[in-house]
C-alpha cells in the first residue's frame, strides 16, 4: 500500500519531485565537497603559506661564559642535510643555510661597513637512499625574492640589495671592492626587507673568501605544520611519557623544531611565531567559514524541499482528507511523507555524490592547482547529508498535513 502511494505520488507530480531531487542533490554536492575540502585544507593552505617565508629558525646555542664574552658561534654545514632525516622529514619543504659576516665595501666613494651574506639560491642536495635530490636554498624558503640579473655562481661575483646599490652607486655589471678585493655585481635584489641593504654571495664562495669553510650562522626552515592547539603550547618537560610521545609525533611547529634541534650540533631551534601563529589563525577561520557555508547550503536546500513539498501538499489536500476519513491516523500520514522524503533523499544523495566529486576536483584545481584526494567516506557523507535535507524538508509539510480536518476538506470539495 505504501509503495503504491509513493509510486503514484512520483508519477503524478513529476515536476515537483524532480525539483526536490535537484534541490537535494545540489545541497548535498555543496555540503559534501566543502567537507572534503575541510579535511585537506590544512595541508593545502599550509603549503601555500609556506611561500611567505620560513617558520623555523635554527641558530647556534650560546650559553655559559660565551654569553658574557659575546663570542660568535656557528652551526656545521654538514648538518644541513640532516633536516631530511627527522621523523617529520617529509614535511620539510625548504632549507636555507646562511653565513653572515661584516665587510668594508667601497665603489667610487669612501668605504662603509655592510653585511655580507652567503647562502644558496637553488641547490640540489643528495638524500641518503633516494634517487631524487632535495632542492634547498633561498628559492625553497622565500620564492618571492626578486632578483634582477643572476645569482652569483663565480668566486668573484656578488649581488647587492637595491638600497645598498643606490647608496654606494653601483649597478649590475659594476665593480665593487669588498675587503680590498674586486667583485663584479651580477645582479640586484629587492625584498622590501633588510636584504635590500645587504650583499649576497654563494655560500661556499663566501666561506672560502672569509676562511670560514663549513660554518653557517643560521638555517631557515620552511615546514608544513599542524595548527597549534592548547596541547601544543605545553612545556614538554612537564609531560608524561605518553603525552610527550603524542606531542613529539604530531606535526606541531614546536615538535618539528625540537627534532631539528636534535640533529644540529650545538643548536637552538625556535619557531618564527609571527608566521606560525598567523598560519594557525588563518586555518582555523577558514575551517569555521567552510562549516558555516556547509550549514547554509544544507538549510537552503532543506527550505527548497520544504517549500516544494508544501505546494505539492496543497494539491493533495483532498487526498489527505479522504485518507483521514477512512481511518488513517497521524502515524500513517507521517510515514507517507517521510518515506517520500527518504526516497527523494536517496536519489538526490547519489546524484549529489557524483556532483561532489566533480565539484571538489574543480575547486582543488582552481584554488590549490591540484585535485583533492577522493575520500572513501564521501559517499556516506553525501547520502547522510541528503537524507538530513529531505527529512528536515518534510517537517513543515507534515505539520500542515496533520492539521487538515477531513470534514472541512471533503465538504468543500463537493
Amino acid at each position: 500500500m505504501l509503495f503504491n502511494i509513493i509510486r503514484s505520488s512520483f508519477a503524478n507530480q513529476k515536476k515537483a519531485m524532480a525539483l526536490m531531487i535537484a534541490s537535494v542533490s545540489v545541497g548535498t554536492a555543496m555540503a559534501a565537497s566543502l567537507i572534503t575540502i575541510s579535511f585537506e585544507i590544512s595541508g593545502k593552505v599550509s603549503k601555500e603559506l609556506r611561500s611567505f617565508g620560513a617558520n623555523i629558525l635554527i641558530e647556534p646555542k650560546i650559553e655559559g661564559m660565551a654569553t658574557l664574552s659575546d663570542q660568535r658561534r656557528f652551526l656545521r654545514q654538514e648538518d644541513v642535510i640532516k633536516t631530511k632525516t627527522i621523523f617529520w622529514r617529509h614535511n620539510i619543504l625548504g632549507v636555507s643555510p646562511v653565513l653572515e659576516t661584516v665587510s668594508e665595501v667601497s665603489a667610487s666613494g669612501p668605504p662603509e661597513t655592510m653585511t655580507l651574506v652567503g647562502s644558496w639560491y637553488e641547490k640540489g642536495l643528495p638524500l641518503p637512499g633516494e634517487k631524487d635530490e632535495f632542492i634547498a636554498g633561498i628559492k625553497s624558503v622565500s620564492p618571492w625574492w626578486y632578483i634582477e640579473g643572476k645569482w652569483p655562481d663565480q668566486p668573484d661575483e656578488a649581488i647587492i640589495g637595491v638600497s645598498a646599490a643606490s647608496r654606494v652607486g653601483v649597478k649590475t655589471g659594476s665593480s665593487l671592492d669588498i675587503d680590498g678585493k674586486a667583485f663584479r655585481i651580477s645582479g640586484t635584489i629587492e625584498t622590501g626587507g633588510p636584504e635590500d641593504n645587504q650583499i649576497f654571495m654563494d655560500l661556499e664562495n663566501l666561506q672560502r673568501f672569509k676562511n670560514m669553510t663549513g660554518r653557517v650562522s643560521r638555517v631557515h626552515i620552511s615546514a608544513l605544520t599542524t595548527p597549534m592547539d592548547e596541547f601544543a603550547y605545553r612545556d614538554p618537560k612537564t609531560m608524561s611519557k605518553t603525552e610527550y610521545e603524542k606531542w613529539y609525533c604530531t606535526g606541531y611547529v614546536t615538535s618539528i623544531a625540537k627534532q631539528l634541534e636534535e640533529v644540529f650540533t650545538g643548536s637552538r631551534s625556535r619557531p618564527v611565531w609571527q608566521v606560525a601563529q598567523t598560519e594557525g589563525r588563518v586555518l582555523d577561520r577558514l575551517k569555521i567559514l567552510i562549516y558555516l557555508l556547509c550549514l547554509i547550503a544544507l538549510a537552503a536546500s532543506s527550505l527548497g524541499v520544504s517549500t516544494t513539498m508544501i505546494m505539492s501538499l496543497l494539491r493533495r489536500i483532498e487526498e489527505i482528507g479522504l485518507m483521514k476519513a477512512t481511518g488513517a491516523d497521524s502515524s500513517k500520514i507521517i510515514t507517507i511523507f517521510l518515506s517520500e522524503g527518504l526516497v527523494i533523499g536517496a536519489i538526490g544523495g547519489l546524484l549529489g555524490y557524483l556532483l561532489a566529486i566533480a565539484a571538489s576536483q574543480y575547486i582543488g584545481v582552481k584554488v590549490f592547482n591540484s585535485g583533492l584526494e577522493h575520500k572513501a567516506f564521501l559517499l556516506p557523507i553525501a547520502l547522510g547529508s541528503a537524507l538530513l535535507i529531505s527529512a528536515a524538508g518534510t517537517v513543515l509539510p507534515i505539520r500542515y498535513a496533520l492539521r487538515i480536518k477531513p470534514a472541512v476538506v471533503l465538504k468543500g470539495s463537493r
